[in-house]
């Protein structure tokens, strides 16, 4: 159980929206946006993660590129380009 003080006006907007439809009960209400922030919260949470993953595979792509012209060597999908132009 959660329990938070609103003033007289603030607790009539919520009365409002529910005889309007918006929910059954200003707790039906006020449990709704808990979970609409939560499952923000955790979608936030994924497309920050997914961008670290993103940032470190294009870390280590970079860092295959530097190493394989370090020691003079070309993409093989490069060299595969370069030989299908070639005939």
């Amino acid at each position: 159980m959660v329990s938070f003080r609103l003033s007289e006006d603030e607790y009539e907007s919520l009365r409002q929206l529910c005889v309007t439809g918006a929910a059954r009960s200003v707790s039906d209400l006020a449990r709704d946006a808990v979970h609409q922030l939560m499952q923000k919260d955790t979608e936030e949470h994924f497309e920050i993660a997914l961008r670290k993953l993103e940032d470190r595979v294009d870390s280590l792509d970079h860092k295959v590129h530097y190493l394989s012209a370090s020691l003079g060597q070309t993409n093989p999908a490069q060299e595969s380009r370069q030989n299908n132009g070639n005939h």
